[in-house]
C-alpha cells in the first residue's frame, strides 16, 4: 500500500528509513502546486523533534524518487498493511540504535583511528643495587685472557667462567651470531631457554620476530648483522639481568665490540642502553637519537630500540621497532 504525502513526510521526519517507490507509483513527496492563499498550511509535529520545529507541508524538501523493484520493497509494502498505516501516529520516539548508527557515520575517519590507537606502556627503569648487595665479580684471570683473546678464543673462555650462579645451570654459554666484518652490531640483554639449548642468541619467539623485521629492512644476520648480549648465560626464570652480573660479564662484551669494529650499534632493551650509555631512561624517551659508545677508542654511532621481547608483549609497537631498524641502516657510516 503506497503512503500518502502526510506518512511520507512523518516517515522522513521519524528518520525511519527509506521510502521505497514501485517504479508505476507516485513519489508523495514529489513538488506540487501551492495550495490557495486561504488554505492553511498542514504543520506535522512528530515527538522526536524539538517542539519549536515544524515541517510545512508545502516546503518540506522532496526527495528523489527511488526507483527499485525487489524484495525489499514487497516487505516494507506488507509491513505497512500489517500495521494499518492511515494516519499520523500520536506521539513517536526515535530509534536509539538508528540515531546511534547515524551518528557513527558521522564521526571522521581521523578522530577514530587516534580514538582506538592503543597506548605503549612506558619501559620502567632497572632497579640499582647496592654495592653490598653485590655477590658476582669478575675472574680477574678471565679478563686478563680477554684483553688479547682472539674472536674464536671467546667461546671458549665463557665455557670455563663459574663466577655466578648461572654457570651451575646453564646448558650452553651464548657468545655471539656472527663474525668480525659485519658493519652492524645489535646488543641483547640475556639468553632465554631456547637460546640456552642451542648456544646462538635470539632464536627463540623473539629472535624469529627480530629475524623478520631484518629482513624486511633488507638486512641478514651473520652478513650485514652480527648479534650478541651483554650476558652470556640464561638467568634463572628468563628474570632481568642483575647489575652485578652484567659488571661480571662486561670483559666479554668490550672484547667482542673491539673485534668486530662495528660502523654502528643498536642497543636492544633498557639493560643494553644501561651497560653501553649509562642510562635509565625509558625507551620510549630514547629512540630515534643517535649516540656516542667508545669502543678502543673509537666513537661509534649507536641506536636505541625496544627488545624484541617487548615487541611480543606489546605488538603495537613492532611498528616503531621496524622504523628503528631502518633508522639505524640509514645512519650506517659509509667507507
Amino acid at each position: 500500500m503506497a503512503l500518502t504525502r502526510e506518512q511520507s513526510q512523518i516517515w522522513q521526519a521519524m528518520n525511519v528509513g527509506v521510502q521505497w517507490v514501485l517504479r508505476d507509483g507516485i513519489d508523495p513527496l514529489a513538488p506540487e502546486p501551492k495550495p490557495a492563499a486561504s488554505a492553511a498550511p498542514a504543520e506535522v509535529k512528530p515527538s522526536a523533534v524539538s517542539p519549536s520545529a515544524t515541517i510545512p507541508a508545502d516546503s518540506a524538501p522532496a526527495a528523489p524518487a527511488m526507483v527499485r523493484r525487489g524484495p525489499m520493497a514487497t516487505r516494507l509494502r506488507r509491513q505497512q498493511a500489517a500495521a494499518g498505516i492511515q494516519s499520523a501516529p500520536a506521539a513517536t520516539t526515535a530509534n536509539p540504535a538508528t540515531s546511534a548508527a547515524v551518528a557513527q557515520t558521522l564521526k571522521p575517519a581521523a578522530a577514530a583511528s587516534i580514538a582506538t590507537r592503543p597506548a605503549l606502556r612506558p619501559v620502567a627503569p632497572p632497579r640499582p643495587q647496592s654495592a653490598a648487595a653485590s655477590q658476582v665479580q669478575a675472574d680477574a684471570q678471565l679478563v686478563a685472557e680477554l684483553r688479547t683473546a682472539r674472536w674464536e678464543d671467546i667461546k671458549g673462555i665463557a665455557d670455563r667462567c663459574r663466577v655466578c650462579p648461572m654457570a651451575a645451570e646453564r646448558t650452553n654459554t651464548v657468545v655471539a651470531d656472527g663474525a668480525p666484518g659485519c658493519p652492524i652490531v645489535m646488543v641483547g640483554e640475556a639468553p632465554g631457554r631456547e637460546e640456552d639449548l642451542s648456544g646462538i642468541p635470539f632464536v627463540g619467539n623473539s629472535g624469529k620476530l627480530l629475524t623478520e623485521i631484518l629482513k624486511a629492512c633488507s638486512l641478514e644476520r651473520g652478513k650485514d648483522v652480527a648479534i650478541c648480549n651483554v650476558l652470556k648465560c640464561r638467568p634463572p626464570g628468563n628474570r632481568d639481568p642483575k647489575p652485578d652480573e652484567v659488571a661480571a660479564c662486561a670483559a666479554f662484551l668490550d672484547r667482542q665490540l673491539d673485534l668486530l669494529q662495528p660502523k654502528l650499534l643498536i642497543l636492544m632493551g633498557k639493560h643494553a642502553v644501561w651497560r653501553l650509555l649509562g642510562e635509565a631512561k625509558p625507551i620510549s624517551q630514547m629512540r630515534g637519537h643517535l649516540y656516542e659508545v667508545q669502543i678502543a677508542g673509537r666513537k661509534v654511532p649507536a641506536v636505541v630500540t625496544y627488545h624484541p621481547s617487548y615487541l611480543l608483549r606489546n605488538p603495537v609497537a613492532k611498528e616503531l621497532g621496524w622504523h628503528d631498524i631502518l633508522f639505524a641502516k640509514k645512519n650506517v657510516p659509509q667507507d
